[in-house]
């Protein structure tokens, strides 16, 4: 457990903002290897994983394994509106800070890129190197969905405003309910797992606490306090529905039409038009034909068809709700997706194939 001391000045600084999408594109390095919350991440995994090659693999398990700790890019570059002021904030960090930084995950990863190491020193060129690693990832993990995310971030800023309005900071952290709570004047983190600062008690010291929504953090809040920051912050998990995720994460008809990337190993196995409406299923659970054919950018008939063949493999299901046939993933699909999305990975970040006939032997 982790137990936030304030005082009543501490009360009076706690601000909530959203940190932009390079903290969102370094949170999502970390999500993509965890395999927690499917229902909410499972579809956008199994399309980001293979796409995340290059440098991708390797920055990703530096900066944030879950078996180690993550780096603190947070309160170091601070809340960035746009990815090229991120980048550009990092680039011109004190090397002592980012020593630092890049100190946490020292020894976390067993197979690591040789130029990694030139980032324990801030050699200039392996942060540069970085920079324009972030960059890619975020082009292919962040970037297609940023407008959808930048929108649910400012709407979970919005609702917390008007908590602060209607009851002051008191309701602001009385309302982060299950995932902490307020006995004041401690906030509690009941299922704390530090990746950062491994102590149970902490006091703000007269640092304002920032309280961060994010897309790709949780379940659970992380603290991120460097010993020489201006501020605290605190992520938090700002996606918990799967209806919301759902949303995020589809891409429209159009796009699927014109070439919306899906796992290549999945296209392969399945052929690119089924590959695509097992993304879309595991992306709409329970969806009808209908709107299964109008998200995959087929005909119903096609749809319908598609989903026959994936269901005779065990891949979905079929339910019945009055006259409508919903679609939705098997525990062999979720398997297949979680394969294809990641653990079948190889050095260079591309899917094995095999990975999938793997899945379908467990069936």
């Amino acid at each position: 457990m982790l137990r936030l001391h304030f005082t009543v000045e501490d009360l009076g600084r706690v601000r909530v903002e959203v940190l932009g999408p390079l903290a969102e594109t370094v949170l999502g390095l970390w999500n993509l290897q965890r395999r927690d919350a499917r229902a909410l991440f499972g579809g956008w995994r199994a399309r980001t994983g293979p796409l995340v090659t290059g440098d991708g693999p390797h920055i990703a398990r530096f900066l944030g394994s879950p078996a180690g700790g993550l780096v603190d890019l947070f309160t170091l570059v601070g809340s960035a509106g746009c990815l090229g002021e991120g980048l550009e904030r990092l680039a011109g960090a004190p090397a002592d800070r980012l020593c630092e930084e890049f100190a946490v995950c020292a020894g976390t990863d067993r197979v690591r890129a040789r130029w990694l190491a030139g980032l324990a020193g801030a050699d200039r060129r392996s942060v540069g190197r970085l920079a324009q690693a972030l960059r890619d990832c975020h082009r292919v993990a962040v970037a297609p969905y940023w407008g959808s995310i930048r929108h649910h971030l400012d709407g979970e800023v919005a609702r917390q405003g008007r908590l602060m309005v209607g009851g002051g900071v008191a309701a602001l952290l009385d309302g982060m309910r299950p995932m902490a709570v307020w006995k004041p004047p401690v906030l509690e983190v009941p299922d704390y797992r530090p990746l950062v600062h491994p102590v149970a008690d902490y006091h703000l010291g007269g640092r304002p606490l920032v309280l961060a929504p994010s897309v790709f953090c949780g379940p659970v809040p992380q603290l991120f306090a460097g010993p020489r920051a201006d501020s605290v912050v605190m992520v938090y998990p700002a996606l918990r529905d799967p209806v919301d995720a759902a949303a995020l994460w589809a891409p429209p008809a159009d796009a699927r039409r014109a070439g919306a990337p899906v796992p290549p190993a999945l296209a392969a196995l399945l052929g690119r038009t089924r590959a695509i409406v097992l993304c879309v299923i595991a992306d709409h659970p329970a969806c009808t034909t209908t709107q299964l054919s109008r998200r995959a950018g087929i005909s119903p008939a096609s749809a319908s068809e598609h989903a026959a063949t994936l269901r005779g493999a065990g891949l979905t299901r079929l339910a019945r709700e009055r006259k409508n046939a919903l679609h939705s993933l098997t525990r062999l699909g979720a398997v297949l997706l979680d394969g294809v999305g990641g653990d079948g990975n190889g050095a260079d970040g591309h899917c094995d194939v095999d990975v999938i006939g793997r899945a379908a032997s467990r069936r």
